[in-house]
């Protein structure tokens, strides 16, 4: 196995260009050196990785809180016992061993199922106190792979460990299910780090000693190792790094760092201690600091790496690879205190101004006359309590802005003259549960692509009803200004609009429109025009046992489209589609794809899917050889038959009483 291993790397090394790392440095020979094993290490890996066999044990350990599920875990034959205190429920954790090599990362997949009436907060941590290694300790990490506002900075994503977890809402009876199908809540993920070049740490420094006790690994530092430069000393016959990039020097690039890392404070290259940078440390010396490893343990680091490598490419047939353990930590309490009275729209306000992250429950119907705005960063639960507000805003009644949270609960919000938005969200994240919105011209709309807004919203809609005039929903991604995508979920909802349930929009100027992640689950969207118009790029739109009617059921014009056990209805007249530079041709099918935006598109039908259309197709693709649009059928019942390059080589379409059904073969 190494020899062919060693053909691999000695092949791809004779294609390397002499040097790979930029340096001023005269001592060209040294760095050619460093240059070399630099690029060794990733021909190694690419010629081992899937050797790679190393086993990262999931253990769901249950701290108590004043409220927990009574359950019982299975996870890899251990079984943890959670006591009963006084709330009901049940969780499942896919208990099967991950293997996992440097450079991997993967879902975590968990479901939350409550059996009480009451909302829960239901939170997620993480420990590596099982991991004795603590080389791995400094490779392993959990997070939550969404945006959040900390400490007024906004991350990217929310880092698990003792100091930092993340809070899931759990409705009264309702499931939080973070599954590879299904997610109605940010991901939950695993990230074994390829190179180790920095971190944050949990530590205590001692300045008697003049050392720091790095007590745990918070969160990983990375930047672009191939981009780096270095510097060459000749009198210690060592290697320093000068830039992370090319230009940037280190300290700057920590400085910019700290900017956006969630904790408070921020770098002070002027105040650090040892080889530490401090981010938020008390006078004692103990708290976060931030850490940039030298090049010599970079390369002692990549030695370790490739020693795991050859361990699990030379492990014998039979034997149990390494195993490593940590830690997820999930506790739970009522969101049933700290509530506030009130039915007044005064009342009402200065709940908002107070943000002291309480519930403001309605004891009357109230009417809004000006647009009620949640700043940037405050938090608002509102719980209607059965009663109604009226609107005579005409244009935002609910203002949702960067970083905040607004959640509405059991009761109405209709508009007396059907104009205007219910809620407009922007960078937010907003949550209605039992609420029924009625008569606005679009009950909830997504603007992430508002100018200067690099964050995504997450807005979620479960057992509510929402009718707009034009649409019930718009949702708009921000495009280029955010890695991440604006995420909306609709769970046992029903959505109604005059034109459409829901609309997006294929708009590229600016930064663009695009960037959407859109799950629809065991709900009912209607649309006088269409269910569905999804004209975004690079966006996904799942949906899962659901029910769409329109003239056309769902129309597509970019993205990712994955349909499972769900009715698709066309009920309009037939329509011969065309080339529409804004908009779509209503064609009158059960599911019409157009590529006139020249948008990647692909579409998968899964499992009892039904495609109907009472007088036009099933399904239909205009421009149906364009390179760009991917279709593949596992299973369903359509009106029509499929062409033969759409069924899925494991699935058979067969005609029969219901139609044609594609079924997977036996």
């Amino acid at each position: 196995m190494r020899q062919i291993l060693n053909k691999i790397a000695d092949s791809a090394r004779q294609k390397l260009r002499p040097l790979t790392v930029r340096t001023e440095n005269p001592a060209v020979a040294a760095d050619q050196n460093a240059a070399l094993k630099k690029a060794k290490k990733h021909i190694y890996w690419q010629a081992s990785l899937a050797l790679m066999t190393i086993v990262l044990t999931l253990v769901i350990i249950f701290t108590m809180t004043a409220a927990w599920y009574t359950n019982i875990v299975q996870a890899n034959g251990l079984v943890i016992r959670a006591e009963s205190w006084g709330f009901e429920g049940d969780i499942k954790v896919n208990s099967a061993p991950i293997t996992a090599a440097p450079g991997d990362e993967g879902l975590i997949q968990l479901e939350v199922k409550s059996k009480s009436d009451s909302m829960s907060a239901v939170s997620v941590g993480a420990s590596k106190s099982r991991l004795a290694d603590y080389e791995m300790q400094k490779r392993l990490y959990f997070y939550v792979d969404t945006q959040a506002v900390r400490n007024e900075e906004t991350v990217e994503r929310v880092y698990l460990n003792s100091l930092d977890s993340y809070t899931y809402t759990v409705f009264g009876q309702g499931e939080l299910t973070l599954t590879e199908k299904i997610h109605n809540g940010p991901q939950l993920k695993w990230q074994w780090v390829y190179d180790v070049l920095g971190y944050y740490v949990l530590g205590a420094w001692s300045q008697e000693r003049g050392t720091l006790s790095e007590l745990e690994y918070l969160r990983p530092i990375e930047y672009d190792y191939d981009a780096a430069t270095t510097t060459f000393h000749a009198d210690t016959e060592t290697m320093e790094l000068k830039t992370v990039d090319g230009e940037t020097t280190p300290e700057e690039f920590l400085v910019e760092l700290s900017k956006t890392d969630g904790y408070e404070g921020q770098i002070d290259p002027e105040k650090k201690k040892g080889s530490y940078y401090p981010v938020d440390v008390d006078e004692d010396g103990y708290g976060v600091y931030a850490y940039l490893c030298t090049y010599a343990e970079i390369e002692a680091a990549t030695m370790y790496d490739t020693a795991l490598a050859q361990a699990a490419a030379e492990l014998e047939e039979g034997k149990e690879p390494t195993t490593y353990e940590m830690q997820l930590l999930i506790s739970a309490q009522k969101n049933d205190e700290n509530v506030m009275y009130t039915g007044t729209v005064e009342g009402l306000m200065t709940a908002i101004e107070l943000n002291n992250g309480g519930t403001v429950c309605l004891t009357d119907d109230i009417v809004i006359t000006e647009p009620v705005v949640l700043p940037a960063g405050n938090q608002l639960m509102l719980n209607l309590n059965g009663h109604t507000i009226t609107n005579q805003v005409a244009g935002h009644m609910l203002d949702a802005n960067n970083g905040s949270t607004l959640t509405l609960l059991n009761g109405s919000i209709v508009c007396a003259a059907s104009k205007g938005y219910a809620v407009f969200a922007v960078g937010a994240e907003v949550v209605c549960s039992n609420v029924k919105i009625d008569n606005f011209t679009y009950g909830l709309c997504m603007a992430d692509y508002r100018e200067g807004n690099a964050m995504d919203s997450r807005v979620r809609l479960v057992n509510s009803e929402v009718n707009g005039k034009s649409a019930a929903v718009y949702v708009g991604g921000n495009g280029t200004m955010s890695a991440m995508k604006s995420q909306l979920i609709i769970e046992d909802s029903t959505l109604t609009g005059g034109t459409y349930a829901l609309v997006g929009s294929g708009d590229t100027s600016g930064s663009g429109v695009w960037g959407t992640d859109i799950q629809i689950m065991n709900s009912e969207l209607t649309g006088g025009s269409t269910a569905i118009y999804h004209p975004q790029k690079n966006s996904t739109l799942s949906i899962y046992n659901s029910t769409l009617s329109g003239h056309t059921g769902l129309a597509l014009k970019g993205g990712t489209l994955a349909i499972h056990d769900s009715t698709l209805r066309g009920t309009g007249q037939r329509e011969e589609p065309a080339f529409i530079g804004s908009g779509f041709s209503d064609t009158g099918d059960a599911l019409y794809v157009e590529t006139g935006y020249g948008y990647d598109i692909a579409v998968e039908i899964h499992g009892n899917s039904k495609l109907e259309s009472a007088k036009a197709y099933s399904l239909e693709v205009f421009n149906a050889n364009a390179p760009f649009v991917n279709v593949t059928i596992y299973g369903g019942t359509f009106n029509h038959e499929q062409p033969q390059h759409y069924i899925h080589s494991g699935s058979i379409q067969q005609q029969d009483s219901a139609g044609w059904t594609v079924t997977p073969r036996t």
